[in-house]
């Protein structure tokens, strides 16, 4: 199957548009109006706020309530906010922006408009599809930004920019009921790309990766999926193992067959666990092997079992120098 197109959505972000609003939308002369935002000596005005929400030029009054202008132009007369940047200063322009506004459907419209290149409108469908998810509201629309930016160097985008609206126009438009299959097989596109599916994999389970360890990451996946629960789980107490024969028994070799027998009997025999802690362990390695081969079966309660005696018994092997060998 060919690779998802997503340029050609690009290209029908009029159609999405027509459908949706009975009308399509130019947004060139607004990014010509606040390009010249970008020097210091101009100023983000109420008149830049209310073309947004010209009906006559953009959607988006449809998403985002119009602000108390009055209101408004005298924060914004106060605060004097130059979206002036430097490159590689996104954090801090879109801060300064959202910090004023308030609203950040309406400061990502700003940025889209005045950088294009870097900055795009945010939106929950678009958001959905790349499965960017962070606490904090900047934080999570400079991690928009970024994996958009991402998305446009692989399809070869014009802009961050376009690239959400090309996004946004696939979401819209094969969510569509149609007669001859088109919506459904734009999905199907979506759903085979391999790229794509990795970039939302990464966003997904990213940071649950990068803030839990292994056996933690297991207890997590128990219920969802117990086997590959039990994999975790497994390396991890086959690496504490290791670790116990490091100790212990530096000529021990863990590449014959039936060591992880051998070992727990020799950690028995020299008072170093009980023997009811080798009956344990006799059990999790069991499971360990339940979990890695196709045939064997493993639920949740034990996993559950594995986790808690793997780290009832088998931390106190941790050394540092393991860590680094694993």
């Amino acid at each position: 199957m060919a690779g998802f197109d997503l340029q050609s959505y690009r290209d029908r972000f009029s159609e999405a548009s027509r459908a949706l609003f009975g009308r399509t939308y130019s947004f060139q002369t607004l990014e010509k109006n606040f390009a010249h935002l970008r020097r210091e000596s101009n100023w983000l005005t109420i008149g830049h706020i209310m073309t947004l929400y010209d009906s006559t030029q953009t959607p988006y009054a449809r998403y985002w309530p119009r602000p108390d202008a009055k209101h408004l132009d005298l924060a914004l007369k106060k605060e004097r906010v130059s979206l002036a940047s430097p490159k590689g200063s996104d954090w801090e322009v879109a801060q300064r922006v959202l910090r004023v506004l308030h609203n950040l459907g309406l400061a990502s419209l700003v940025l889209r408009f005045t950088y294009p290149e870097r900055f795009a409108v945010f939106n929950t469908s678009v958001a959905s599809l790349l499965q960017v998810q962070r606490p904090g509201t900047l934080d999570l629309y400079i991690a928009f930004c970024k994996e958009l930016s991402e998305w446009q160097q692989h399809f070869r985008m014009a802009n961050v920019a376009e690239t959400e609206m090309a996004l946004w126009a696939f979401f819209h438009l094969s969510s569509m009921t149609d007669q001859n299959g088109d919506a459904a097989g734009a999905r199907q596109a979506f759903d085979a790309d391999i790229w794509i599916q990795r970039r939302r994999l990464s966003q997904a389970l990213g940071p649950f990766l990068r803030r839990y360890g292994p056996l933690e990451l297991a207890r997590l996946l128990a219920e969802e999926n117990p086997k590959l629960a039990g994999k975790l789980a497994g390396e991890e107490h086959e690496r504490l193992l290791h670790c116990a024969a490091r100790q212990f028994y530096p000529h021990f070799n863990t590449r014959q067959k039936g060591w992880a027998e051998t070992l727990l009997n020799l950690l028995a025999q020299d008072n170093r666990i009980s023997l009811e802690e080798k009956i344990v362990l006799r059990k999790v390695w069991n499971a360990r092997n339940q979990a890695v081969h196709p045939e064997g079966k493993l639920d949740a309660s034990e996993v559950e079992n594995m986790i808690d005696a793997i780290e009832r018994i088998c931390r106190r092997w941790e050394k540092e120098r393991c860590r680094e060998i694993y």
